[in-house]
């Protein structure tokens, strides 16, 4: 649960909850929900009530799952997903063949972390198995260092909360004078990666990734490849 920043506790106990469902393989018992999200069975009790109340959780007997209400949440979003997608799949293509490496698409996923929304696999042994539908936090790696760095608001919402260190700080002025971010074995030993920044009518909308090990997908060859594909 994110603790930091000002927050109201019960929708964010809501929340928690409903990702915790999203989680589960099938129908959770109250029990196994209190021990996931860390909190009191009767403080779960009651935000379940509400949400089943809402629509947004169902009860199967005594266990609990998400509700058919959240699709219509999730709807438009699903569609701006997809036209994200469709949008940038050229470009993913062109990533995944020039470098014989999977070429990554995430979107900004709240004010702490990213998500893969699509992922384009090529046949090498040393590439990182897709990840789709996997969250990231943005400050530990190069796709979520071009969120920050092109978002002045996110910025200092990072600031206020002091994550942004010195060095990070350094990192993001050099990520905006290049346009395009380098991870070197920061997030994994032998690891290289290369982030860029994806607009759709002026606006930074996701960020194209690929990665690779150090030995093959060298800086020099990260840097060759982000001027091809920022051009």
């Amino acid at each position: 649960m994110n603790t930091k920043g000002k927050t109201i506790q019960s929708l964010e106990r809501g929340f928690v909850i409903l990702e915790a469902l999203s989680l589960a393989e099938s129908p959770l018992f109250l029990q196994a929900i209190a021990q996931s999200v860390k909190l009191p069975k009767t403080t779960v009790h009651g935000l379940l009530a509400t949400l089943v109340k809402l629509g947004y959780v169902e009860r199967t007997g005594q266990a609990y799952q998400l509700g058919l209400r959240l699709r219509e949440l999730s709807k438009p979003l699903e569609q701006r997903d997809e036209s994200i997608r469709r949008h940038f799949y050229p470009l993913l293509k062109k990533m995944a063949q020039f470098s014989n490496n999977t070429a990554y698409l995430a979107i900004q996923s709240g004010a702490d972390e990213y998500l893969y929304i699509d992922a384009i696999e090529k046949d090498n042994p040393l590439t990182i198995r897709s990840p789709r539908g996997r969250r990231e936090s943005l400050i530990d790696s190069a796709i979520g260092k071009i969120f920050v760095s092109f978002n002045p608001q996110l910025q200092r919402a990072l600031r206020i909360q002091g994550v942004l260190t010195p060095s990070i700080e350094t990192e993001i002025e050099q990520i905006i004078r290049q346009g395009f971010a380098l991870d070197l074995e920061q997030a994994e030993p032998r690891l290289h990666c290369l982030a860029i920044p994806l607009y759709m009518n002026g606006e930074l909308v996701a960020v194209a990734g690929l990665s690779g090990a150090n030995d093959e997908l060298t800086e020099a060859k990260l840097r060759h490849f982000a001027q091809v594909f920022l051009n």
